[in-house]
């Protein structure tokens, strides 16, 4: 009995040390820029490996970080709300109606055995990790805005508009590992976006 047990805890420390969780991602962001740096998702494994080993010293509880980058800038374009191109030889009038939506302001994203909490919960991750980050922010859900706008412009031959919403942000992501008595629970990547400024963006371009 006392093997029997033994075995199931090996069993149970094996699947929480590599049982992958897959996170939020950008992807419904239809562009995203790091000006200085890279993604979450857009890290190698190579790159893995070496941030790894900033994290891998055992402790008896609690977890170890290792930021690659803090804060740094990314510029985003979250939807095209409309494109429209005049290929005729005259102007055309174009009228469009916009009910306004915002983006959610913070958002988390994880690999490895990193968990997120559910959304019932609030934004962030699991055991933890979120206050260990020391990370002061404040965010709201999407939501929809119940105001509309009327925008009526000429579109001229050969132009094409674009009315899409445009932002600025900040990333801050890496790696961490969790022990529970000097055994790692959790190791993965780590993400945390903020949306600092978003805005509709008209641009009107000949083609």
């Amino acid at each position: 009995m006392k093997k029997l047990i033994i075995l199931c805890l090996c069993f149970i420390t094996f699947y929480v040390m590599n049982h992958e969780v897959k996170g939020t991602t950008y992807h419904h962001f239809e562009t995203i820029e790091v000006l200085d740096g890279k993604l979450l998702e857009d890290f190698t494994d190579k790159e893995y490996k070496s941030y790894y080993k900033e994290v891998d010293q055992r402790k008896f509880m609690g977890w170890r970080i290792h930021k690659v980058h803090t804060n740094e800038k990314v510029t985003f374009t979250s939807e095209t709300l409309f494109s429209y191109y005049n290929d005729g030889y005259t102007p055309i009038d174009y009228s469009y109606k916009l009910s306004r939506k915002e983006t959610s302001k913070f958002a988390v994203s994880a690999t490895g055995s990193i968990g997120l909490t559910s959304a019932k919960d609030g934004k962030g991750f699991k055991n933890n990790l979120t206050g260990n980050l020391k990370l002061s922010v404040d965010y709201q859900e999407a939501k929809e805005d119940s105001e509309t706008i009327d925008i009526k412009l000429k579109v001229d031959p050969g132009t094409q508009v674009d009315l899409y919403i445009y932002g600025e942000g900040k990333i801050t992501n890496g790696v961490a590992a969790r022990y529970v008595f000097f055994i790692r629970a959790d190791r993965g990547g780590f993400e945390v976006f903020i949306v600092t400024t978003q805005y509709q963006r008209l641009e009107k371009r000949k083609i």
